[in-house]
């Protein structure tokens, strides 16, 4: 009967903790995704962010507006020149359920804009949908579910959806 008892819990153990180190196990193949299509994006490198990017992709912002692939990849490419931006992704969750995973991200900007001495910082996390084609993930859905706006370490805009 003693044997019975730890056989039962030990399977117990396994099954409660196999998912979240399931979980972990994806972190950084989506941290890599996001970080060829942040790269791609700083480049101004449509062509390759475009091939990261599902059909039918689209963006519902902290306003719960809705762009499509070309809305977001024309707004990115606006970023002002010379503004010495600095960007930085990281993955806090990822989930995967058959071709489809659901990952947290957030993602940190600062810029400080030449002959100014404000530092500027935004902070966006989103929960974001990506779509398994074959061997690749392509990211389909992104929804941004808070949004933090700094100057100079203040908050100067706040978000939370």
């Amino acid at each position: 009967m003693t044997s019975r008892f730890w056989l039962a819990a030990g399977l117990a153990t396994v099954a409660i903790t196999a998912p979240a180190l399931a979980q972990d196990d994806h972190k950084p193949l989506f941290q890599a995704r996001y970080t060829e299509l942040r790269t791609a994006l700083q480049a101004k490198d449509t062509a390759t962010a475009r091939a990261i990017l599902a059909p039918g992709y689209e963006l519902t912002d902290i306003r719960g507006e809705v762009q499509n692939a070309d809305a977001m990849l024309e707004r990115t490419g606006r970023m002002p020149g010379g503004a010495s931006p600095s960007f930085a992704t990281e993955v806090l969750a990822a989930t995967v359920n058959g071709p489809l995973a659901t990952v947290e991200q957030k993602l940190s900007a600062g810029m400080t804009r030449p002959g100014s001495d404000a530092k500027m910082e935004l902070e966006v996390t989103s929960t974001d949908t990506w779509v398994r084609q074959g061997e690749t993930w392509l990211l389909w859905r992104s929804k941004q579910t808070e949004m933090i706006v700094k100057r100079d370490g203040e908050v100067m805009f706040s978000q939370k959806n």
